[in-house]
């Protein structure tokens, strides 16, 4: 299949090319866009993004989005996701490893508190117009870039593969015909050792050019690992790309792109805040961590988490690897273009996790491995030109594989940890220490679809834009566990049952098979209205689909505690109203949208408490997200740009009658959490900066400019696991960056000091408490600062 999609593809793209030579010329681009206006900052200039397909100004499209240049990211170091949050209140990007990145917009995206091969995340993340399947696969430095535009509510018309909260859509620098040489070089506190470079230039004159980007980041740890001093959450990153772009006609290009890039890291990082004594009602909390650790005669870890300091022996660490190849190939006839968009991408995922967190040789390893395959095939029409009805349709198809290997390896120590005391510790030793359980599960999509939007011109100043998109998705997998242990034939009957009832209890053989298929209907409808040429209001509804899949992990499928391993789709109403400003020649844009949304079937976690507290995905009942956004940017004189963002978003579980508990809750098997706040959401977010210049003079024959710049990032609390355990409250934070620097004005020099969380806050990225009642979470960075020297040639 893969193959003859391959060969499919390539005489796609030999179609176009020769259609190509024999058409008439228009020019490549359908809207060209000035080198001034692409970089989409924070000055007067105009911003462009991309969300309906077209190059368009921010301002004309009725869209709730946010766009950051290139120059805007690397002036303020936006190198990830993470910490493009920091400029996009309404995004949240919580990454406690790669695999298990959870991205949201408006509180909706991935479940916070598990992460599942199963199932694609409700936001859809593009780089170069190409669905990246895994959030772990954005998990890598962004440079080099054009454009990165977050896309606020669902965008399932265009966008469509389960992009029903959102979407970040990253665009890289394409070649050019002019050469083009530059990159920096970076140090900082904790060793940190950063280099970007890129070269581009013509390999033929008009008609082949060539771009190559790569980048180098390291960083000790600033975790101290008592056990054996080394220091943990070090960062060592490279990444590579290269670029082709063929022009053999003013009517057609092909832009091919492949890219590598290799991450490892050093992952103890889940320091002790404190551990649960008792439960609410007042309950003794039985072998809680502290009884643990007393029985053992293990130290525990300062629950001051300001010192950042665990005490594990298995070196927890991961490597990830990923890569591909795209080709855009874009044809411009007379009165449309054409645009096909192919795809073959890999990510290897690789962790080695301690499972117990302690110095004991209980947890050897725990750890979920992936390696996945995708190929995708976009074919796009669009209409150019000034006409009643504009017009965008396509098809498109996307298959993915990934191979994932579960183990959990229990060592000498395991019966001593995991179980009460008065358990025998003959039957538990023979029961759990050497205990090993691994499991394989694959599962296979195959997503087809087929989509179009049209802008019908009602007026010349009011648009009815609407759009449909069918999508035919089959899902099918299986799920493999086997173990192995210390031979029980030295105990007598009795102890043999009593062992293997607690081996049960932790995993045992288990196997089935599983699929899924379904046809959905997405669509929205947007009447906007230019009340003046420098005021847009609009109002849009939308339904899209989260889609279903497969929940492939150590459930029953058979027998009373039988769960359905098929989880289907998510259904979301959109509503959404916002308006559109610009003042005094846009030197003032002041954006405002409301927003309300629907979700039934929502996709998350049920603990089955007759299994060992084993949790898995399934569909509840209902939930909600409504709220206000607001942006504002400003370039009021020529030596100051400022920009302010803000979100209230009230987030909550309609219908949850049946949620698992929280750990703090005794006696109580179910919960109703109806009513209550959905996890991941702050309240209220801000973001606001800005930067100031003012000219020094010259220096070797160019003019000089000094500036400084600040960014200040705001979120109140939000719980962390879908129980809403009051243990898994993160708090909220407040964070400063600021730098200072000069410049030569073309921008050849540019010498700039910087400082990110220039508090030295600690705050955190997850926090939740385990069986044991150990409170643990993971800290963000600390205070980082260095020097950055970058060159532009």
């Amino acid at each position: 299949m893969t193959t003859l999609l391959h060969s499919s593809s390539l005489a796609v793209l030999a179609a176009l090319s020769a259609t190509s030579l024999s058409a008439p010329a228009h020019a490549a681009d359908a809207t060209p866009v000035p080198a001034a206006v692409e970089d989409g900052d924070s000055s007067g200039g105009e911003i462009i993004i991309t969300a309906r397909r077209r190059n368009e100004k921010i301002q004309d499209v009725p869209v709730a989005a946010n766009s950051y240049g290139g120059e805007q990211l690397a002036a303020t170091r936006t190198y990830n996701l993470r910490d493009l949050q920091a400029l996009s209140p309404s995004l949240v990007v919580t990454v406690t490893n790669p695999r298990n990145t959870s991205i949201n917009i408006r509180g909706l995206g991935n479940n916070v508190s598990v992460y599942n091969d199963g199932l694609e995340p409700a936001v859809g993340v593009y780089m170069d117009q190409v669905y990246l399947a895994r959030p772990g696969q954005a998990v890598f430095d962004l440079a080099d870039i054009e454009r990165i535009e977050v896309l606020r509510g669902p965008q399932g018309t265009l966008f469509g593969k389960n992009t029903s909260a959102g979407a970040v859509v990253v665009t890289t620098k394409s070649p050019t015909f002019d050469p083009e040489f530059g990159g920096d070089v970076t140090y900082g506190n904790y060793d940190f050792r950063q280099l970007h470079a890129y070269a581009s230039g013509a390999l033929i004159d008009n008609v082949l050019a060539g771009r190559l980007y790569v980048s180098k980041t390291d960083r000790d740890g600033y975790v101290t690992n008592r056990y054996d001093g080394s220091k943990t959450q070090d960062y060592h990153d490279f990444g590579l790309r290269g670029q082709l772009l063929f022009t053999p006609t003013e009517n057609f290009k092909l832009r091919v792109i492949g890219d590598y890039g290799f991450q490892k890291s050093q992952t103890a990082a889940a320091v002790l805040t404190g551990v649960i004594r008792s439960y609410d009602n007042g309950v003794n909390f039985a072998n809680n961590y502290n009884d643990r650790a007393t029985r053992l005669g293990l130290q525990t870890v300062t629950a001051a988490p300001g010192d950042r300091i665990v005490d594990v022996d298995g070196n927890p660490r991961y490597k990830m690897r990923q890569g591909g190849v795209s080709a855009i190939a874009d044809l411009s006839l007379a009165g449309h273009s054409l645009t096909s968009v192919t795809a073959w991408r890999r990510w290897d995922w690789y962790p080695h996790n301690d499972g117990d967190s302690t110095r004991l040789d209980a947890g050897t390893d725990f750890h979920q491995s992936n390696n996945q395959q995708q190929f995708s095939q976009e074919l796009r029409i669009a209409s150019e030109g000034e006409r009643k009805v504009d017009y965008i349709a396509g098809l498109y198809y996307l298959w993915q594989s990934i191979k994932a290997e579960a183990l959990n390896a229990y060592g000498r120590d395991a019966a001593a940890w995991f179980l009460a005391p008065s358990v025998d510790p003959v039957v538990g030793a023979a029961a759990l220490n050497g205990y090993t359980i691994i499991s394989h599960s694959k599962p296979v999509t195959n997503s087809y679809a087929a989509f179009g939007q049209t802008i019908w011109h009602i007026t010349p100043t009011v648009d009815l834009t609407t759009g449909l998109r069918y999508t035919y998705e089959t899902k099918s997998g299986w799920f493999d566990q086997e173990t192995t242990g210390a031979s029980l034939a030295g105990l007598t009957v009795a102890q043999q049952a009593a062992a293997l009832t607690i081996r049960a209890r932790y995993g045992a053989t288990n196997y089935y098979e599983a699929r899924t298929k379904e046809g959905r209907l997405s669509g929205q409808a947007t009447l906007s209205w230019k009340v003046t040429p420098d005021a847009l209001l609009y109002a849009t509804y939308g339904r899209g689909n989260k889609f279903g899949g497969l929940n492939l992990a150590n459930i029953t499928t058979t027998g009373p505690y039988a769960a359905d391993p098929v989880i289907r789709p998510e259904t979301i109403n959109s509503y959404e109203v916002g308006l559109k400003t610009s003042w005094w020649a846009n030197k003032l844009t002041a954006n405002l949208a409301g927003f309300w949304t629907d979700v039934s079937d929502y996709q998350t976690t049920i603990v089955d408490v007759d299994r060992n507290n084993i949790s898995f995905f399934t569909n509840v009942g209902k939930v909600r997200t409504r709220g206000i956004e607001a942006d504002l940017r400003a370039a009021p004189t020529p030596w100051l740009s400022i920009y302010g963002s803000g979100t209230f978003t009230d987030a909550q579980y309609v219908s949850y009658p049946n949620a698992p508990c929280p750990i703090e809750t005794n006696g109580q098997t179910l919960c109703d959490l109806s009513g209550d706040r959905l996890p991941g959401v702050s309240k209220w977010a801000f973001s606001a900066g800005g930067e100031a210049e003012t000219a020094v003079g010259k220096a070797l024959g160019q003019d000089v400019e000094a500036y400084f710049g600040a960014d200040y990032s705001y979120r109140s609390n939000f719980y962390t696991t879908a129980s809403l355990s009051r243990y898994s409250l993160i708090p909220s934070y407040s964070l400063l960056n600021a730098r200072i620097g000069v410049r030569a004005l073309d921008g050849s020099v540019d010498l700039q000091l910087w400082g990110r969380n220039l508090f030295n806050k600690d705050y955190y990225q997850s926090l939740s408490a385990g069986n044991t009642g150990s409170i643990t979470g993971t800290l963000g960075d600390p205070r980082t600062y260095g020097v950055t020297l970058r060159t532009r040639f």
